[in-house]
């Protein structure tokens, strides 16, 4: 894979996406692995690709990706962070005894497991962040088997069917995403789920935690939602063993190790001055049965909230501020409905009930959702891989003020 650019190597898309495409196959020393290209594409509420493009997102998000797993894998962030109070905090709230604990030395011993194998550079070469002198846009990973869900017909109900994603030759996706929460910020979802269902808490294995706006946790809620569907949905503990075929002791072991990496990547983001709320993580498991974490990690993936200079309010430094901006026009309420009917009908198709196209943002917005990818790479890395970024401090200013516009506007 040397000598040429990703461009003129014109590897072949395996899949498009809503942020990024899967290029490839490529062969990485004895691995069977395909190529992450991240574009400066951005989604929000499950529609996919919005109009916009966000530059230099992709290069952020790669970069910071990257930087994480580096992380997550080497021992040595295991064994610093198991000296740190946030850490103690983490096994005290823990009530899952000797498993937990013997996980976390585990990862101390090892690290953890993922697909990463590195970062390509412009000429094709596969390298670790260090040897970067610029950011780049293409992340190698071990090839991992996605197999959706087929939908089938029951008492005349569209219904997704498990069997051939269970069935699946490893290495294979487990169709969840892995929700961890250290905290019910504004916008939680799960406020409206508990408000909902009285049993919610219990179904998921957290029957005694209180779910109230503004609450913490030292060790998070864990919730599962599907990942291969057309819109995600929350699902039980047995539901999650019955779309997955895995085993109880599988299926555990990647919710404590969830547990794990997000008390981790909390102290990480806390020595950057970053509170992390809550994030989403994915897995594969192996022809053994053995986990590993796969897909992506970075603002997408995590809810990340920062003071404002000279005030107690803190910001999401997310997609979320895009959102308010989306509650606010005419589209939104339109794929409301379209979401709400297809659930009736027992249909997935809903995004073909939308009668209304999604807006564009506006430069505010734009140039804002830019800067804020930029700069949290630069920060989370300790590197200024984008050297004329706004600064974090900036970012979160600009922010706040589209945030507070929106809500003296109504929207929340």
């Amino acid at each position: 894979m040397k000598g040429r650019t990703v461009t003129e190597q014109n590897f072949p898309t395996l899949y498009r996406g809503s942020v990024k495409d899967v290029l490839g196959p490529v062969r990485s020393g004895n691995d069977a692995a395909v190529i992450f290209h991240y574009t400066d594409s951005f989604s929000v509420f499950d529609w996919g690709r919005m109009p916009d493009v966000l530059e230099s997102k992709g290069q952020a998000l790669a970069v910071i990706a990257a930087h994480w797993f580096e992380k997550l894998e080497a021992p040595e962030t295991w064994r610093e962070f198991s000296r740190t109070p946030e850490a103690l905090a983490l096994r005290k709230a823990s009530r899952f005894g000797s498993a937990f604990n013997e996980l976390g030395e585990c990862f101390q011993e090892s690290g953890i497991r993922t697909h990463y194998l590195g970062v390509m550079s412009d000429s094709g070469e596969v390298t670790r962040l260090k040897d970067l002198s610029a950011p780049v846009r293409h992340m190698v990973v071990r090839e991992v088997s996605v197999v959706r869900p087929t939908l089938a017909t029951v008492l005349g109900r569209s219904l997704p069917d498990y069997f051939p994603t269970r069935n699946s030759k490893p290495p294979r996706l487990v169709p969840l995403e892995v929700v961890f929460r250290f905290s019910c910020p504004e916008g939680s979802s799960i406020l409206e789920r508990v408000k909902r269902d009285g049993d919610y808490m219990t179904s998921i294995g957290f029957p005694d935690f209180a779910v109230t706006p503004g609450k913490k946790w030292d060790f998070p809620v864990i919730e599962l939602f599907t990942k291969l569907e057309a819109t995600d949905r929350p699902v039980s503990l047995s539901e999650a063993l019955a779309i997955t075929g895995l085993s109880a002791e599988q299926l555990q072991e990647i919710l404590l190790s969830t547990a794990w990496v997000g008390g981790l990547l909390k102290w990480l983001c806390a020595e950057r001055g970053l509170e992390l709320a809550d994030g989403k993580l994915e897995w594969g498991v192996d022809d053994s049965g053995r986990s590993f974490l796969v897909d992506a990690i970075g603002p997408d993936e995590l809810r990340l909230l920062r003071p404002v200079d000279g005030s107690t309010a803190e910001v999401q430094l997310s997609k979320e501020f895009l959102r308010a901006f989306y509650r606010s026009t005419t589209w939104y309420p339109a794929l409301e409905r379209a979401k709400r009917f297809a659930a009736t009908a027992g249909s997935v198709e809903w995004k073909r009930l939308v009668n209304v196209p999604a807006p564009k943002l506006p430069d505010t917005a734009r140039r804002a959702a830019s800067e804020l990818y930029q700069a949290l790479a630069n920060e989370l890395t300790s590197r200024p891989w984008f050297p004329k970024a706004w600064s974090l401090e900036k970012v979160t200013e600009q922010v706040h003020s589209i945030v507070s516009e929106k809500k003296e506007d109504g929207v929340s």
